[in-house]
């Protein structure tokens, strides 16, 4: 039986410690650590230079600009711009779904979709720069296969954590077809709620989060 937690507890509830943290305070973690190599500092100021001004007036030298390294060492690293776009879309990704594992692993499943439901309210703000570089590639996509087939790989991936989550919430240990629906209609809604969110100021995204939460819960309710 899924919880019946009201919208207006999402941003009540603690979540278990996973270890990880969101992308951006990752990076900042990284950006002022020792170690980092060449390749690591260009797909991390690839991101960040997209997030902050991008994709139309992201280049070679604004991303050596960023990463503070000579432009010709972009080259040295990856093939063009793209491959390097494609990096930083691989690696940001990584993180994320490895913070929805880690989330999967330390939650009873009786309580992950609330679980899921306050590990996406407490990390809107932190995975700000995240969903608005995913969004600039996904409307390039559209004209541009490579992407788009790239972007699918990981779309179908984070997909499948969504589905393994709605199973868990209707009391299910194996996934079914109508959590693969609701995962993919989840995404799809999400993605358009990121976009209104980030372009309108005054987009009510946490209160529009709980009312989804909501009219989840009540489906995965009733398919118990």
């Amino acid at each position: 039986m899924a919880s019946t937690c009201a919208p207006t507890c999402i941003n009540k509830r603690a979540l278990p410690t996973t270890g990880l943290m969101p992308y951006r305070a990752a990076m900042a973690i990284k950006k002022t650590s020792g170690g980092q190599g060449t390749r690591d500092k260009l797909i991390d100021a690839a991101f960040r230079a997209v997030a902050r001004d991008g994709l139309a007036d992201t280049n070679v030298k604004s991303i050596a600009a960023e990463a503070g390294v000579n432009p010709g060492l972009l080259h040295y690293h990856f093939a063009s711009k793209d491959a390097l776009l494609e990096a930083a879309v691989d690696s940001v990704t990584a993180r994320y779904m490895a913070e929805i594992d880690a989330l999967i692993a330390a939650t009873p499943r009786s309580e992950l979709f609330d679980a899921y439901v306050h590990f996406a309210a407490d990390t809107l703000d932190a995975n700000r720069d995240l969903f608005r570089v995913r969004l600039s590639l996904g409307v390039r996509a559209m004209n541009d296969a490579r992407l788009a087939a790239r972007l699918e790989v990981a779309n179908e991936a984070i997909r499948r954590r969504l589905a393994t989550v709605f199973a868990a919430g209707a009391g299910r240990d194996e996934v079914e077809d109508r959590d693969r629906l609701r995962a993919r209609m989840t995404k799809a809604a999400f993605e358009g709620m990121m976009l209104s969110w980030l372009t309108q100021p005054d987009f009510p995204m946490r209160a529009a989060l709980g009312e989804w939460a909501a009219g989840m819960r009540a489906g995965l309710d009733e398919s118990d």
